[in-house]
């Protein structure tokens, strides 16, 4: 920060030394002050960012000292170090609206996940202490944007917020930082309202800088503090130093077989070598052996099956040749009786072809002769 401003003032007093130059003249813009609104929203999400880190660390430091169970100490320290992480996050935002909606978004989320979180995955009988303080803040958060914003204004963020934390819901149960300026100018142009964006004065931008460089520090030496709290406490854990021991033993048991390894690779590369070589030709043999048997196994099915086809030949053929002998022998045994059959019909064609015409005419000439006979008599 003083390098900042040795920066800039060294910038003013180049200035100042060529403002007599009639060839050269500066100009220094110092910008258009932030419009009161914008003002009043900034110091107010950032004053109530400051009360919101105290309350969530006043409420974890109770319940981790009311508490004898390391493990809800150590869920006390995560809680501190990710929630006022991710409020100043959201509190130090250049954009003061985009700031205000940023920390309503964060309280609002802590209180939903740790109202639907067990105890069990929350700090155990001490939970109603965190759920009752994050409800507290997520009321007070919903007051101050009543407070700072217009009506209109007040009803436009308080839908964005709802439907921001509906289509984003956290990925766990964990607090979790989120940045909406470009959800917030996308949700105000999709509603006919034209986001303008104002740096400030260079005394503003100045002011904001610091502010955010300091709320940032703040935190971060807190959070260095409250880490090395939480490795203390892991440390304590009589499981977590069994384990580490454990671990230790087990490096230096593979370190030691990794030495002892790296000593006789020749020696290995030898054995491995030659084990594999064995492995190759009796594999060789074993193929060898396989693909002729199969050959085998090919040819005596192959013989197998042309005497199966011989036999089903000759056995066809002699079948064809039974069935034309039966065929003759039925032929030459049903030929008398046809030919007996042919001569009577030839027997009955000749006596009614020439029995008939001669017994008409018999008759025909007897019944003239009766007649010849009568006329001569008359």
């Amino acid at each position: 920060m003083r390098l900042l401003f040795a920066k800039i003032a060294a910038a003013l007093t180049a200035a100042a030394a060529l403002a007599g130059c009639s060839l050269l003249k500066l100009h220094i813009d110092t910008g258009d002050p932030l419009p009161k609104e914008d003002v009043e929203a900034r110091l107010m999400t950032r004053g109530f960012y400051y009360d919101l880190s105290d309350g969530i660390v006043r409420a974890a430091d109770s319940i981790a000292a009311a508490t004898p169970d390391p493990r809800i100490k150590m869920r006390t320290i995560r809680w501190k170090m990710q929630a006022t992480r991710a409020a100043v996050s959201a509190a130090m935002q250049p954009i003061p609206e985009v700031s205000l909606a940023d920390t309503w978004i964060l309280c609002r989320r802590m209180d939903e996940a740790f109202a639907a979180a067990p105890d069990s995955l929350l700090f155990g009988a001490y939970s109603p202490l965190a759920r009752a303080a994050a409800k507290r803040f997520a009321g007070r958060v919903d007051t101050l944007a009543r407070d700072v914003l217009a009506a209109d204004r007040y009803a436009l963020m308080s839908r964005f917020v709802g439907e921001y934390m509906a289509a984003n819901p956290p990925a766990e149960a964990d607090v979790e930082p989120a940045n909406t300026t470009l959800a917030w100018v996308r949700f105000l142009k999709a509603n006919g309202v034209e986001h303008a964006y104002a740096a400030g004065s260079i005394s503003e931008v100045l002011a904001d800088m610091s502010d955010r460089v300091g709320g940032q520090t703040q935190q971060m030496a807190a959070s260095l503090g409250w880490s090395k709290d939480l490795l203390e406490l892991r440390l304590e854990q009589d499981s977590v130093r069994t384990q580490i021991g454990r671990q230790l033993d087990s490096l230096d048991r593979n370190f030691r077989r990794i030495v002892l390894v790296m000593e006789h690779i020749p020696q290995i590369s030898d054995a491995v070598v030659g084990s594999l070589n064995e492995q190759v030709q009796s594999l060789i043999g074993t193929m060898n052996a396989s693909v002729d048997h199969a050959f085998f196994n090919f040819d005596r099915q192959r013989d197998e099956l042309q005497r199966y086809v011989s036999v089903e030949r000759e056995t066809l053929v002699r079948e064809l040749h039974a069935a034309a002998d039966d065929a003759i022998r039925t032929t030459l045994d049903g030929v008398p009786s046809l030919v007996g059959k042919v001569v009577g019909w030839l027997i009955l064609l000749g006596t009614v072809v020439l029995g008939v015409p001669f017994a008409l005419g018999f008759w025909l000439g007897s019944v003239r002769t009766r007649a010849k006979e009568r006329r001569m008599r008359g």
